[in-house]
């Protein structure tokens, strides 16, 4: 599989940040890779109150990185801080699958819809006889959307137990059509309870809630993977 590759050297050692880069390495069951969408000279979408999407998904995105680390995960992410320069999708790839994680979340934000969607890969599944055999680039999730599905249902069922409304879908998208782990791509939009206004996607205690239940759907989805493979935690 061979990406489109600039300066990709110099990215992994700016861009790896977080216990990923501490000496003691986690083991790939605990390593999770996060990528806010957008940033630099990419706005992402405009949001009511003059905000930005590449500001709400960083913001979203360290509180995430905190309630991960407290159940025991470690991190890497694509960026903590707005990039000055343009950080394009294939080199977000890149980074993760040079890691192996063991879960990719694609995070965004959108002032469209009600709770938070999740949407997985809309390539077919393909399970390769060769362990060796090249993947192409464009296609490179086809490996893995079985576990991007399960993932999906079990981040769902966490959401839906924490009260939220969650919408599931599937979609073309970059970077999560080149990842070769288990990804989704979390979209949160504004919260619209029956009974009063619509909670905005910045609302510190919405962003808390949901990045509480991601955390329990992983935990779970852990768990559940390596009883299956025969693996002890």
């Amino acid at each position: 599989m061979t990406p489109p590759r600039r300066h990709l050297a110099a990215l992994l050692l700016t861009l790896l940040t977080g216990a990923a880069a501490q000496a003691q390495q986690p083991t790939p069951r605990t390593l999770i890779f996060l990528d806010p969408a957008h940033g630099g000279p990419d706005p992402g979408a405009h949001l009511p109150n003059n905000l930005l999407e590449k500001d709400l998904t960083l913001a979203f995105a360290t509180r995430l990185r905190a309630q991960l680390s407290a159940a025991g995960f470690a991190i890497i992410s694509t960026h903590d801080t707005d990039p000055a320069v343009p950080f394009p999708t294939d080199q977000r790839a890149e980074i993760a699958n040079h890691a192996h994680p063991f879960a990719c979340l694609i995070l965004h934000a959108t002032s469209s819809g009600s709770g938070v969607h999740i949407i997985t890969s809309s390539l077919a599944p393909n399970e390769l006889d060769d362990p060796h055999a090249s993947i192409p680039w464009n296609t490179a999730q086809s490996a893995s959307v079985p576990q991007s599905l399960a993932l999906a249902n079990e981040i769902g069922l966490s959401l839906e137990h924490a009260k939220l409304p969650v919408i599931l879908g599937r979609a073309s998208l970059r970077p999560l059509d080149n990842l070769v782990c288990p990804a989704v791509a979390i979209e949160i939009a504004p919260l619209t309870p029956t009974d009063a206004g619509a909670t905005p996607v910045s609302d510190a205690n919405y962003q808390q809630t949901v990045a509480k239940a991601i955390v329990a759907a992983l935990t779970s989805w852990r768990t559940h993977t390596l009883a299956a493979a025969g693996v002890s935690r």
